[in-house]
């Protein structure tokens, strides 16, 4: 635990020459879920926009426009002038 500690690198232990446990920092850990699950909701989203599953930022903007409290609206507004 020192040297992972000191080095901020994961140590991986071996049996036989081949990985069998991986220890790491709780920050290295918490960085790797975090990517991990980026990526998952990346390929979530791809996936339903090749089968039509998706809305258009006009139609997501105009929702919240709707439904979001004043400033929010406002600041949307902005945003699609901004990007048009």
């Amino acid at each position: 635990m020192k040297r992972i500690r000191k080095t901020g690198r994961s140590l991986v232990l071996t049996v036989k020459g081949k990985a069998e446990v991986v220890s790491m920092d709780v920050n290295a850990y918490q960085q790797v879920a975090d990517r991990v699950d980026t990526v998952e909701g990346i390929r979530r989203g791809l996936a339903q926009a090749k089968m039509g599953l998706g809305r258009s930022v006009d139609d997501v903007i105009a929702d919240l426009e709707r439904n979001a409290l004043p400033i929010v609206s406002s600041s949307l507004r902005t945003l699609k002038m901004i990007s048009a």
